[in-house]
């Protein structure tokens, strides 16, 4: 009896160690796949994509705002430009797109709503000059309008 004790506890180690085993073998290119695919599915933080990206988003990017929908959306397409800004342009981007948040979220009626927006286009002027002058010598895009450019000497 002793010994049926003893095979069978040594049957059941050795059927969790296969079992174990045979999981890990299952697992481990599972969690691989899934880590290479997500690293994968970002874009790339380039210039280039930045550009392509711009030249997308660019005809909408130079028409007016005047409703909150339409910030709405230009504040989309802001985020979507961001994911793709690379290193040089990112900090200058972000803080462009914060503006564009609480523009959003500004209540015109309200002159303190008002006047939080026009003091952070204040705040984020010098970014938007670094971010204007980056896409034109980088993409060659004016982005106030849209035309095409030259690089600048």
């Amino acid at each position: 009896m002793t010994f049926l004790k003893i095979a069978n506890a040594n049957s059941f180690g050795q059927c969790v160690r296969l079992k174990t085993r045979t999981a890990l073998v299952a697992v481990v290119p599972i969690v691989a796949l899934t880590l290479f695919a997500s690293a994968c599915a970002e874009t790339p933080r380039t210039a280039t994509n930045f550009c392509r990206q711009l030249a997308l988003e660019v005809p909408a990017i130079t028409q007016p705002t005047a409703t909150p929908a339409e910030v709405s959306q230009m504040l989309d397409r802001y985020k979507r430009l961001g994911k793709v800004a690379p290193l040089a342009i990112e900090q200058d981007w972000q803080s462009l797109t914060e503006l564009l948040s609480v523009a959003s979220r500004a209540n015109p009626t309200d002159a303190e709503s008002v006047q939080a927006v026009v003091d952070m286009s204040y705040a984020t002027e010098k970014a938007a000059d670094a971010a204007a002058k980056w896409i034109r010598e980088t993409c060659g895009v004016d982005i106030s309008t849209g035309l095409s450019v030259g690089p600048t000497p």
